[in-house]
C-alpha cells in the first residue's frame, strides 16, 4: 500500500523540469526588483515612479480637495492611492512603498493559479503553477510591480471578479437567498472597482453584468445587480464632473483623449494583440498542411471593414510623421530595421493583416472578439497607445474571462515559457540601449 502511494506521488523528469523552471522564474522576478530593473521604459526613480510618489504625497495631504489638482499627474483614477493611504502602513519611504507594491503585485500569480485551476480542470497542479508564474516574465508586469505603476491593481480585482463569478456559477443551487445576494453584491463591487483602478477595464463590469443576466437565477437577483452597478458607478460620474472629462485634467492635456483620431492606432493595436497572443496559436487544433478557412458572413464583414480601414489610412494617414510613442514592439522594430518610409509602410500594412489573422485564429469565440474590438476602437481615440495596455492583460483574460478553447500540454506550455522569456530579455535589452 505504501509503495503504491509512493508511486502515485513520484515526480517524473518532466515534472522536476517544470517545477525547477517555475522556481527559477520566481527567483528571476524578485531579482529584477533587487537590481532595479526597467524593462518597459517607465521604470526607475526618475521615471513614472517619480510622478506616482508625488501623487501619493499630494493625496496624503487631502484626498477630496486634490482629486482635481493640476499637480495630480496620473491618467488613472485615484483608488490605489486612497487604499495605500488608509491601509498601507509602509508608505513612509520610497523603498518601503516599492516593496509593499511588489508584495501586492505578487498576489496576481497566486490568484491566477486558482483561476487556471477553475477554467482548465484537466491540467495538473504542476503545469498550472508553471502557467501562473509565467505572467511574471511580462516586462510590463515586472516594471509595474517594481515601480508602483497602476495596472496590476486592476488585474487583481479582475481575477477576484472572475473567481467570485465562478463561485456563484458553480454553487448557485446550494446558496441560500441571503448568501446568493451577498455573493452577487461582492461580484458587482469587485468588478466595478476595476474601473477605479484602470478605466480602460470598463468592459469588465459590463461583461460581468452580461454574465449575471445569463445566469440561471431568479429575476430579483438580476434586478438587484442592476441597481448595485448603478450605485457603484456614481463615484466615477462625480470624477467626470470634477475632471470635466474621463481622465484627470493634467493627463487630458497631454493625451487629448477623444480630441483626435489616430488612424494608424487600430492597426498597431492589432500588432500588440498578435504579439501577446502569438504563442497560443500553437494550442489551437489547426492542420497547417491543410488549413480549412471557414468563410462566413461575419468573416466577410470583418475583411471588408479591414480593407476599408487600410484604404482610409493609405489616403488620409500621415505615416511619415508618426510619433514613436506607443504603438507597441513592432513599430519600434520597424523603425530600427527599415529606413525607407514607403517600404516601412508596406511592411506595416502586411503585418496589420497578418496580425488580424492571428487574432482570429487564437480567439475564435465571438464574445472574446467583441472585447478585442473594444480595445481596437479605444486605440483610435487614445494617444499614446502602449503595449503595456494589453500585456499582460490578454494573458490574464485567456485564463479567466475569455471563452476560446485551447489544447494545453506540457510541450506547448514550455513553448509559451520560451516565448515570454525571450520577449522579456529582448524588452530589457532594448530599454537598456535606449534609456
Amino acid at each position: 500500500m505504501e509503495n503504491k502511494k509512493k508511486e502515485k506521488f513520484k515526480l517524473t523528469t518532466e515534472d522536476k523540469l517544470i517545477f525547477s523552471l517555475s522556481v527559477l522564474i520566481i527567483v528571476y522576478f524578485y531579482y529584477g526588483f533587487y537590481i532595479g530593473e526597467n524593462s518597459a521604459g517607465a521604470g526607475g526613480y526618475n521615471g513614472d515612479f517619480k510622478l506616482i510618489w508625488s501623487n501619493l504625497i499630494l493625496l496624503k495631504q487631502d484626498i477630496v480637495s486634490n482629486l482635481d489638482n493640476p499637480n495630480y499627474n496620473d491618467s488613472r483614477p485615484p483608488l490605489s492611492y486612497i487604499l495605500h493611504i488608509f491601509f498601507n502602513p509602509f508608505i513612509d519611504t520610497k523603498e518601503n512603498f516599492r516593496i509593499s507594491n511588489l508584495i501586492i503585485s505578487s498576489i496576481i500569480p497566486f490568484l491566477l493559479f486558482f483561476s487556471i485551476k477553475k477554467k482548465f480542470k484537466n491540467l495538473s497542479n504542476n503545469l498550472i503553477f508553471f502557467l501562473s508564474v509565467i505572467v511574471t516574465l511580462s516586462p510590463y508586469f515586472r516594471t509595474t510591480s517594481y515601480w508602483a505603476l497602476g495596472e496590476n491593481y486592476g488585474i487583481i480585482f479582475l481575477l477576484l471578479s472572475y473567481l467570485t463569478y465562478k463561485k456563484i456559477e458553480e454553487n448557485k443551487e446550494f446558496f441560500s437567498n441571503p448568501q446568493l445576494n451577498l455573493m452577487i453584491f461582492f461580484l458587482c463591487l469587485l468588478s466595478s472597482s476595476v474601473v477605479y483602478f484602470d478605466q480602460k477595464l470598463v468592459f469588465i463590469p459590463f461583461l460581468v453584468f452580461y454574465l449575471i443576466i445569463n445566469l440561471k437565477i431568479e429575476l430579483n437577483f438580476k434586478i438587484i445587480a442592476v441597481f448595485q452597478f448603478i450605485i457603484f458607478s456614481l463615484p466615477y460620474f462625480y470624477l467626470i464632473y470634477i475632471w470635466q472629462g474621463l481622465i484627470p485634467p493634467s493627463a487630458n492635456e497631454l493625451r487629448g483623449v477623444g480630441s483626435q483620431i489616430h488612424l494608424f492606432n487600430p492597426g498597431y493595436c492589432l500588432t500588440i494583440l498578435s504579439i501577446a497572443l502569438f504563442p497560443f496559436i500553437f494550442l489551437k487544433k489547426i492542420n497547417f498542411k491543410n488549413i480549412d478557412l471557414k468563410i462566413n458572413a461575419d468573416t466577410v464583414k470583418v475583411l471588408c471593414i479591414f480593407l476599408i480601414y487600410l484604404t482610409i489610412i493609405m489616403i488620409f494617414g500621415d505615416f511619415e510623421n508618426l510619433r514613436i510613442e506607443g504603438k507597441g514592439a513592432f513599430h519600434k522594430i520597424s523603425l530600427f530595421l527599415i529606413d525607407n518610409t514607403n517600404l516601412r509602410l508596406i511592411a506595416t500594412l502586411i503585418v496589420f493583416f497578418i496580425s488580424l489573422i492571428i487574432v482570429f485564429i487564437v480567439l475564435e469565440k465571438k464574445d472574446d472578439l467583441i472585447i478585442v474590438s473594444y480595445f481596437i476602437i479605444l486605440s483610435l481615440f487614445t494617444f499614446p497607445f502602449y503595449q503595456e495596455y494589453l500585456d499582460p492583460l490578454l494573458y490574464i483574460l485567456i485564463f479567466s474571462f475569455f471563452k476560446s478553447n485551447f489544447n494545453f500540454n506540457s510541450k506547448m506550455i514550455f513553448l509559451i515559457f520560451c516565448y515570454y522569456f525571450i520577449f522579456s530579455l529582448s524588452s530589457k535589452y532594448y530599454y537598456q540601449l535606449t534609456i
